[in-house]
C-alpha cells in the first residue's frame, strides 16, 4: 500500500475572492486516497502564497521528510497551482522530492512523469498560473503608476501625513498631528546652521521618533511641497508631477533644504543642541587652530562632566563650566555709554521722521494721481449713462484704471507698514543691547549663539585656559567699551530686564 501525504494551500486573498476552502480540498483529497487504497500518513495546510516554497507548513513537510520522521512515497494536492506558482521552483522541488522517494501529483490533473510528454502539460499547467501571477501584478503596477500621474500618492502616508479614504472611495493623503513637526524640520534645516541628526533628534524630542537613514530619505521627498515621484520605467523618464494632496511646505522650502543637504549652501555656523556648550563653534584650539567641540563623559562617582575638546589627535581638553563662566565675565564687562545709546536711539527717530515727511509728499502726489483716475472713472461712467460711451468701452475704461489706483494704494500702505515693522526692529535690537549680559545669561543656547554670531568678527581664542576675546564686530566695537572698572557698576537682574515698562520697551519687543 502506497502512503500518502495531503498538502492543502490556500492563499488569504484566494479564500476571499474566490471562495476557495482548505476543508473542501481535504475533503477531496482524503477521497482520492481511498478510491485508490493509499494511506494518509500526514496531511498538511497551508494559508500562504505559492510565489515561492517559503511557505512554514511545506518546510515542516520537508523537514519532515529529510529526516525520516515522515514515511511516504507520494505528495498529493488538488490542482499544481496548489503546489506552485513559480516554474523553475516547482522543477527544482520536484526533483528534490524525487530524491527523498516521494512522487508529486495533482488529483485533478494527473501527469505521469515517467513518461517524457507528459512534462509539456507539467510545464503548461505550472507555467498558467505564473502567468496569471504576472499579469495581475502588471495590472497592479499600471493602476498604481496612472494614479501617481493624477497626483495621488498610492503608499503608506509618508510622516506628516495619514491615509484615509474619500466618499468615492478613493485613498488619499491629509496632514496629520505630526505634521507641523515635519514643517519645523523643515525651517531648520533651511537655515543652513544645524545638523541633519540634531533635527532628527528634535523631531524625537517631539514626539514624532525617526531613525537616522529614514529621516535624511523623509526630508529628500518632495511629497512635503505638494509633488509626486514618478520613477523612470521602460520608455518613460523620471517625472515629478503635482500632486493632488495638501503641501505641508512651500516649493522655494523644499528646495532651500536640498541645497543644504547637497553641500550648494554651507553651513553658517556649528550647531548646537545642549545647553552645556554655547562656545561650540566659536572656540579655537590653542594647539592646532581647529574647531573644538564638545561632548559629557560620566566619572566613576557618576557625575557627569563635561569638555571643550579637539577631534582625534589633538589633546586639547578643557571644562566647559569654567570656560562658559569665563566668557560670561568678560561680557559682563561691556558697557554701553549711554549718550551713545541716547544718540542711536534719536537717530532712529530722526531716520524714520524724515522718511516719514519726505514720503507726505509722495503720498499727496499718490493723491493726486488716484483722484485723477478716479474722476475719469465718473466721466467715463457719465458718458455711458447719457448714451455717448457703450458699456463694453466703459467696461474696458474701468479695467484699465482700477488696477492702477488699487496699486498705488496698496504700495504706499505697504512701504509705511514695513517702515513701521523695521523701527520696531531697530528699537528692539537696542533695547537687547543695552542688556546683553542679561539676555546672554538668561537665554536658551540658541538665543546665546545668536548674541555670539552678533558681536563677534571672528571665533575666540584660549589663553592659559581663559578664554581670549577676538575681533568685534565693527558697529558693536564703535558703540560698546569693555572694562574692569564697570563691573562695580549695579546690574539689573534678568526678571528685571524680561519686565521692563512699557515706556522702555517699544511696542512688539518680545524678551529672549
Amino acid at each position: 500500500m502506497r502512503k500518502a501525504i495531503l498538502y492543502i494551500r490556500v492563499s488569504t486573498d484566494e479564500q476571499a475572492d474566490k471562495g476557495y476552502s482548505l476543508a473542501h480540498q481535504e475533503e477531496r483529497l482524503n477521497k482520492f486516497c481511498e478510491i485508490n487504497g493509499y494511506q494518509v500518513v500526514e496531511s498538511y495546510r497551508e494559508d500562504y502564497s505559492a510565489k515561492s516554497f517559503n511557505r512554514p507548513s511545506f518546510n515542516k513537510l520537508l523537514e519532515a521528510l529529510k529526516k525520516k520522521k515522515t514515511k511516504a512515497d507520494l505528495l498529493v494536492f488538488t490542482k499544481w497551482d496548489r503546489f506552485s506558482r513559480n516554474t523553475a521552483d516547482a522543477y527544482g522541488m520536484i526533483a528534490t522530492l524525487e530524491r527523498l522517494g516521494v512522487e508529486s501529483q495533482a488529483i485533478e490533473q494527473p501527469l505521469d512523469l515517467s513518461i517524457p510528454e507528459n512534462k509539456i502539460m507539467l510545464a503548461f499547467y505550472l507555467a498558467a498560473p505564473e502567468v496569471e501571477n504576472h499579469r495581475r501584478s502588471l495590472n497592479v503596477f499600471v493602476g498604481m503608476r496612472r494614479a501617481k500621474k493624477e497626483g495621488r500618492w498610492m503608499a503608506t502616508a509618508p510622516r506628516g501625513y495619514k491615509n484615509i479614504t474619500t466618499e468615492e472611495g478613493k485613498r488619499v493623503i491629509v496632514p496629520n498631528e505630526d505634521a507641523p513637526t515635519m514643517r519645523w524640520a523643515f525651517n531648520q534645516l533651511a537655515t543652513g546652521q544645524y545638523n541633519i541628526d540634531e533635527i532628527r533628534k528634535g523631531c524625537n524630542e517631539k514626539g514624532m521618533k525617526c531613525g537616522k537613514d529614514n529621516f535624511w530619505q523623509i526630508v529628500k521627498n518632495p511629497v512635503y511641497c505638494g509633488k509626486i515621484q514618478i520613477p523612470a520605467w521602460k520608455d518613460e523618464e523620471f517625472t515629478i508631477v503635482k500632486g493632488l494632496h495638501e503641501p505641508i511646505i512651500s516649493e522655494a522650502l523644499f528646495q532651500r533644504v536640498q541645497d543644504v543637504l547637497a553641500g550648494k549652501k554651507r553651513l553658517a555656523y556649528s550647531a548646537v543642541s545642549r545647553n552645556e556648550f554655547p562656545l561650540r563653534g566659536f572656540l579655537v584650539c590653542p594647539k592646532c587652530g581647529r574647531n573644538l567641540t564638545g561632548s559629557g563623559s560620566t566619572g566613576g562617582s557618576g557625575i557627569k562632566h563635561f569638555y571643550y575638546h579637539c577631534i582625534k589627535g589633538c589633546a586639547t581638553r578643557l571644562k566647559a563650566f569654567d570656560l562658559n563662566d569665563d566668557f560670561s565675565d568678560k561680557l559682563s564687562t561691556v558697557v554701553f555709554d549711554s549718550d551713545i545709546i541716547n544718540l542711536y536711539d534719536k537717530i532712529i527717530d530722526d531716520v524714520f521722521k524724515s522718511k516719514t515727511s519726505g514720503k507726505s509728499l509722495a503720498k499727496q502726489q499718490i493723491q493726486i494721481e488716484v483722484q485723477k483716475h478716479r474722476e475719469r472713472l465718473n466721466n467715463a461712467q457719465q458718458m455711458m449713462l447719457d448714451g455717448t460711451l457703450s458699456p463694453d468701452e466703459y467696461r474696458d475704461i474701468k479695467k484699465r484704471y482700477e488696477p492702477i489706483m488699487d496699486s498705488l494704494i496698496k504700495d504706499h500702505m505697504g512701504s509705511d507698514d514695513m517702515d513701521a515693522d523695521f523701527k520696531r526692529y531697530l528699537k528692539k535690537g537696542l533695547c537687547v543691547v543695552k542688556n546683553l549680559n542679561v539676555v546672554y545669561n538668561a537665554g536658551q543656547v540658541k538665543d546665546r549663539q545668536s548674541v555670539l554670531r552678533s558681536i563677534l568678527k571672528e571665533n575666540l581664542r584660549i589663553e592659559n585656559d581663559r578664554v581670549r576675546t577676538g575681533k568685534l564686530n565693527e558697529t558693536f566695537s564703535l558703540i560698546a567699551r569693555i572694562d574692569g572698572a564697570y563691573r562695580a557698576e549695579k546690574k539689573r537682574t534678568a526678571s528685571q530686564i524680561l519686565t521692563l515698562s512699557a515706556r522702555e520697551v517699544p511696542s512688539g519687543f518680545e524678551p529672549l
